[in-house]
C-alpha cells in the first residue's frame, strides 16, 4: 500500500519545487527591475501564477524572498570563483600577480553575464543592488553569502603584497566590487557617453579591461 502511494507523495513534492521555483523566478525578474521597494508580494505572486498566501507560506515575508532569491544563485557562483581561486593559487604558487588573482575571481561572473541566460542576467542586476543600495528592514546588506569568497580573494591578494595593510585591501577590494556592480547594471550609461564606442552588455571587454585597469591599479596601494 504505502508503494503506491509513494510515486503519488514525489509528484506531489515536484509540484511544490516548481511552484517554488516559478515564485523565485518571477521574483528574482522584478526585483533585479524594480528594487526591493518598488514589488510588491501580491505583484510577485501574479506573475509567477501564485497566490499570495501561498507566496507567504514558502517565504514567509518579502525579505525571506528576497534572501531565498540571492541565495539560490550563490552556491553555483561561489563555488566557480572558488574552483577557480583555487586553480590559479596552485597553478602560480610564489608566482601570482594581482592581475591573475583577479581575473580567478572574476571570470566567472562574467561567463555566467556572457551565457545570455537570463536568470542570470536578473541575477547579475539584483546583485547590483544589493551591493549598492541600503535596504534598510528586515534586510541585511552588510553580510552577503559571497562574503566567504571575498575573504579568499583578499588573502590571495595579502600573499601578492604581504606589505600591504590590511586596511588598504578592503579599499582595493570595495572598488573592485563597485566595478562589478556596476557592470551587471548595465544601465547603459557608457553606450551613451562613448557614443556607441563602448556597450554595457559587452561583458567580455569589460572583463579584460577590470582585469588590466584594476590589476595595475592594485600596484599603487601604498607600502
Amino acid at each position: 500500500m504505502s508503494a503506491k502511494k509513494q510515486p503519488a507523495r514525489r509528484k506531489q513534492a515536484d509540484r511544490r519545487e516548481e511552484s517554488r521555483e516559478r515564485i523565485l523566478d518571477a521574483a528574482e525578474e522584478l526585483l533585479a527591475g524594480r528594487g526591493y521597494d518598488g514589488v510588491t508580494m501580491r505583484e510577485i505572486g501574479k506573475a509567477a501564477g501564485a497566490d499570495t498566501s501561498l507566496v507567504h507560506y514558502y517565504f514567509d515575508n518579502k525579505a525571506g524572498l528576497f534572501n531565498a532569491v540571492i541565495a539560490r544563485r550563490a552556491g553555483v557562483v561561489n563555488d566557480a570563483r572558488e574552483a577557480a581561486l583555487d586553480a590559479y593559487a596552485a597553478a602560480h604558487k610564489g608566482n601570482m600577480t594581482a592581475q591573475g588573482v583577479l581575473r580567478a575571481y572574476l571570470e566567472p561572473t562574467f561567463s555566467f553575464m556572457m551565457s545570455g541566460e537570463p536568470g542570470y542576467l536578473n541575477y547579475g542586476a539584483l546583485i547590483a543592488k544589493l551591493n549598492s543600495t541600503a535596504m534598510g528592514g528586515d534586510v541585511d546588506t552588510t553580510h552577503t553569502p559571497f562574503d566567504p569568497v571575498v575573504e579568499r580573494l583578499v588573502n590571495l591578494l595579502n600573499e601578492v603584497r604581504p606589505e600591504v595593510s590590511r586596511a588598504d585591501l578592503y579599499w582595493y577590494y570595495h572598488f573592485v566590487s563597485g566595478a562589478i556592480s556596476l557592470s551587471l547594471a548595465q544601465t547603459g550609461r557608457i553606450d551613451v557617453l562613448s557614443g556607441g564606442l563602448c556597450r554595457s552588455d559587452d561583458f567580455a571587454t569589460i572583463l579584460d579591461r577590470m582585469v588590466r585597469v584594476l590589476g595595475q591599479g592594485f600596484e599603487a596601494l601604498a607600502t
